[in-house]
């Protein structure tokens, strides 16, 4: 039953107090609101920046108790699906922004789909991929490395803009409606992809976050000499898991929001990272 804008109005009164003593108990009990009660919430905190970080805590804290059974189920299988478990954590953002995942996906796949013509050859499955993805503007974000939008699928989507393991997932799930094999390469601070056979050695590795650009083995050994300490065997190097890539898009994910000074979603991200890496 829906709460009269009086008694919302009342609610906003009290979610205007600093004091964290009492504050935390009433958003807890505003996080159990109906959904429409919460939307009308923030409609009316709109010019309140205390009231509104309130009522935003409340919804992150609704949302992420409305997903984790969804999460749970994903976590616990033995290879969770790669799109998703992106596209649940987007929904933490919101239903309307993951709704858009799947047809951008199947939009751009068309588009390279169109260029493949047919011929599914390694080098030019990447220059098709590759093509069609800059073409559509994705490229790295140098100049906001870590904001959170650059993890979250539905916001690299929109935006174009990502960091190198949210480009090259951009790059596999697009792949994956093609069949084209694109894998990634979770090397250490610096995730890669790469197009063909891992496992024999054909193909073409390559860097998400500078164009999709194809990379020769010296051009790695110099990148990653640039973001880690160890040097990388890049001959032992393996595709990443399902349940790898989402785990690093967690870690990264809790980084950007512990940074942001935006404890309530890290903790809840976390929370989802340990259901993830416990099994």
């Amino acid at each position: 039953m829906a709460i009269s804008e009086r008694n919302l109005q009342g609610l906003l009164r009290l979610l205007e107090d600093t004091d964290g003593s009492s504050i935390d108990e009433l958003v807890n009990h505003v996080s159990g609101l109906p959904a429409a009660d919460l939307g009308q919430l923030r409609r009316l905190a709109a010019s309140s920046p205390v009231a509104l970080a309130n009522v935003a805590r409340a919804g992150d804290r609704a949302m992420f108790r409305w997903l984790e059974s969804d999460w749970a189920r994903l976590a616990a299988t033995s290879n969770p699906g790669l799109e998703a478990g992106l596209t649940l954590i987007s929904r933490t953002l919101g239903d309307e922004a993951a709704a858009t995942i799947a047809p951008a996906l199947d939009e751009l796949a068309d588009q390279v789909g169109a260029r493949l013509a047919g011929d599914r050859a390694f080098d030019n499955g990447l220059g098709a991929l590759a093509g069609v993805l800059t073409g559509r503007g994705f490229r790295g974000n140098a100049t906001d490395y870590y904001n959170p939008g650059n993890s979250y699928l539905s916001t690299v989507l929109s935006q174009g803009l990502g960091i190198p393991i949210s480009l090259c997932c951009v790059a596999i799930l697009v792949g994956q409606r093609l069949e084209l094999p694109v894998h990634g390469i979770g090397t250490p601070g610096h995730f890669l992809g790469f197009y063909g056979d891992p496992y024999v050695g054909h193909g073409t590795y390559f860097d998400p976050f500078a164009g999709f650009k194809a990379l020769q083995l010296g051009d790695i050994q110099r990148l990653l000499t640039q973001v880690s300490p160890q040097p990388v065997d890049m001959r032992l190097a393996r595709p990443a898991t399902n349940r790898e890539i989402l785990s690093r898009t967690l870690l990264n994910l809790v980084g950007c929001h512990e940074a942001r000074d935006e404890p309530e979603r890290a903790q809840a991200l976390r929370h989802w990272l340990e259901l993830l890496n416990s099994r």
